[in-house]
């Protein structure tokens, strides 16, 4: 590995460590975030999260989520941001990262799974993060690596966080040991990955076969006798509620023209052109060698290379990285994050053609050079003014719903007093009409965590504050309308169109067994097909669990794929409104001499997923048995 490549990595190397170490038990489902009971949703809260005896607050996940999002900038560049990982529900997926270890743990915990001090110590030095030529770095160079982190991390935390790794590991082996493999599984499960088959498909689509069907009064009302539950209306719901509009809040508020200039002067970076940087280095190794002449020597090379000599010669005569030496020292683009901190510091603060005094790094002594540097250039304020303004428009919107929110849950307990407690702060409660599940509420638009607690509420509760698209809300419902069957003449025009729809499908299958039938035979099956008229999708060599062309992936379809002898042509296959005719043309069985080759691999690939699913399904019998409670408006605090 060069030096360069050891300077890049080590700035992230902490995050991919622990990545292995703390979730070396993995959790194969990330379930959708617990419905939080509306009593945990009120107010704004320290605690985010209750697992068991354990509380997460708002800072202990701030600190994750903030790290996870410095990790995600330096990889692409700064160009992640909260709202990007907001959009991709990273967000909650880190929450419930952090949620299903807490779980984990508890578990563990219960069934007495414990790590030892020296097994913690024992796991450090067996890092590869910490060896050099297979040996421990030392107890000095663990410590500064740990100091050398953005943001540093304590001995102290880094070792209770290889702990909680240890034992989540125990816990899984704990819970999976006894799973084993058989010789004949492991022998199928090699064939399955590796045997291949080339197909031809025609596909006939019921919607092909809709032109000229008709049906007639006969055919809806048998239809509608024999499936009137297919049209059953579910049960609705009508809702009184208080809307609390981030939108009018945002255009009741104006900065103040030094706020906006602090928000200016505070957030600049945000502002400003990122600074493009290329360096060269030369790199003079201190380790084993006296110090002092060590710096004598590089202020003597700084001197000379400022005097005019050339940098290049000087770095492939003296320089000690052998990654770079034979460049001249060129590093390349240098991007904030890529290298450690005293490095980074000095380079971006040169001027293009600028040599750095020598620098001093884990590394050693590091001369650098700014062989090209641009950006770093900031827009005015006028440019930025309206972006700003609307910024704090909304972060003031937000507040002030969020404290009326918490003023009007704290006085409300029933409907009358939600409408005393509106009413009083200017906001007058509406009235929707019947709504069922998954359908938009007139006034709160489509909402489902609204949807979700308003069925679950009987007449004369009151559940919020509840996040919606415009605003937290309060919701009561006032009305039910129980589920019933419509008479025919309701649904008419969908039944009339399920009997079409159903005709076009027999049609369809009665044409694919038709074909099926005649170029069952015929040794070349694709010209055949087309002198018909029939359109043929040709695959590849094709694995189990690759999609056909035209098809896609389908269970039924590819199970009659590798089934089927060689020249075969299937009976019509049924997916969906899709009748699917296939023909074999060509099988690779999978090779009996690399079995051998690749049986450990396969093993331990095929041990580890019955393992993690086994675990995953014993993790979720074991979550139903531990009390976990999500505050939603505190999870919103830590993550803007």
């Amino acid at each position: 590995m060069t030096m360069l490549d050891g300077m890049r990595r080590h700035k992230g190397w902490l995050k991919w460590s622990l990545a292995l170490v703390c979730l070396a038990f993995v959790f194969l489902y990330v379930p959708p975030l617990m419905d939080p009971a509306p009593e945990l949703t009120g107010g704004m809260t320290d605690v985010l999260a209750r697992v068991g005896e354990h509380e997460i607050t708002v800072g202990e996940f701030r600190a994750i989520y903030l790290r996870q999002l410095q990790n995600y900038q330096a990889q692409s560049g700064g160009e992640i941001t909260t709202e990007i990982l907001q959009s991709m529900g990273i967000d909650r997926q880190l929450l419930q990262q952090v949620i299903d270890e807490y779980a984990a743990l508890a578990e563990a915990e219960r069934l007495g799974v414990t790590v030892s001090d020296a097994e913690v110590r024992e796991r450090i030095v067996s890092l590869p993060s910490f060896q050099q030529n297979g040996q421990f770095i030392g107890e000095q160079a663990y410590l500064e690596m740990l100091r050398l982190q953005a943001p540093g991390t304590s001995p102290a935390q880094f070792e209770e966080d290889v702990r909680r790794g240890l034992t989540l590991e125990r816990l899984q082996a704990a819970v999976t040991n006894w799973i084993t493999i058989s010789e004949d599984d492991l022998q199928e499960e090699y064939i399955n990955r590796n045997e291949r088959v080339r197909v031809s498909a025609i596909s006939f689509r019921a919607d092909d076969f809709r032109e000229g069907l008709e049906a007639t009064d006969e055919d809806v009302g048998a239809l509608y006798e024999q499936s009137s539950s297919d049209y059953l209306v579910p049960e609705k719901r009508r809702l009184r509620f208080v809307l609390l509009d981030v939108p009018a809040l945002k255009e009741t508020f104006a900065p103040a023209d030094a706020d906006v200039q602090s928000y200016y002067d505070n957030n600049l970076d945000r502002y400003s052109e990122a600074t493009t940087l290329r360096a060269s280095h030369i790199l003079l190794r201190t380790e084993g060698s006296d110090l002092a002449a060590v710096q004598a020597r590089a202020e003597a090379l700084v001197e000379e290379a400022r005097a005019g000599a050339d940098f290049v010669a000087l770095a492939q005569e003296h320089s000690d990285d052998e990654g770079t030496k034979a460049l001249g020292g060129d590093l390349g683009l240098v991007a904030p994050g890529q290298m450690v901190p005293e490095f980074e510091n000095a380079a971006f603060a040169l001027e293009q053609g600028e040599i750095s005094d020598p620098v001093s790094s884990m590394f050693g002594l590091h001369i650098i050079k700014a062989t090209e540097k641009s950006g770093g250039t900031s827009q005015p304020l006028a440019d930025v003014r309206d972006d700003i303004v609307d910024l704090l428009k909304q972060e003031s919107a937000d507040a002030r719903a969020s404290a009326l929110a918490e003023a009007i849950a704290a006085e409300v307990t029933g409907p009358e007093d939600l409408d005393v407690a509106a009413q009083r702060r200017g906001y007058e409660p509406q009235e929707s009409g019947f709504a069922a599940p998954g359908e938009p509420i007139l006034g709160l638009g489509f909402s489902p965590d609204v949807t979700n607690q308003a069925f679950q509420l009987q007449v004369g509760e009151v559940a919020g504050p509840i996040q919606t698209p415009t605003g937290p809300a309060f919701v009561t419902v006032v009305g039910i309308q129980d589920p019933y069957v419509p008479p025919l003449e309701e649904v008419e025009a969908r039944v009339r169109d399920d009997v079409i729809r159903r005709k076009a499908f027999v049609a369809a299958q009665e044409r694919a067994a038709e074909i099926s039938a005649q170029l069952a035979s015929v040794e070349d099956f694709e010209p055949a097909a087309i002198e018909v008229g029939l359109e043929v999708n040709s695959s590849d060599l094709l694995t189990r669990g690759t999609a056909i062309p035209g098809i896609g992936l389908n269970a039924a379809v590819e199970a009659a794929a590798f089934s089927l002898p060689v020249g075969d042509t299937s009976d019509p296959i049924l997916t969906g409104n899709t009748a699917v005719v296939l023909r074999i043309e060509e099988r690779q069985e999978a090779a009996e001499s690399a079995f051998e080759t690749n049986r450990e691999t396969l093993l331990n690939q095929l041990m580890t997923e019955r393992q993690n699913r086994f675990f995953a399904a014993y993790m979720n019998n074991a979550r139903a048995r531990i009390l976990i409670d999500v505050d939603l408006a505190a999870f919103a605090q830590a993550v803007t």
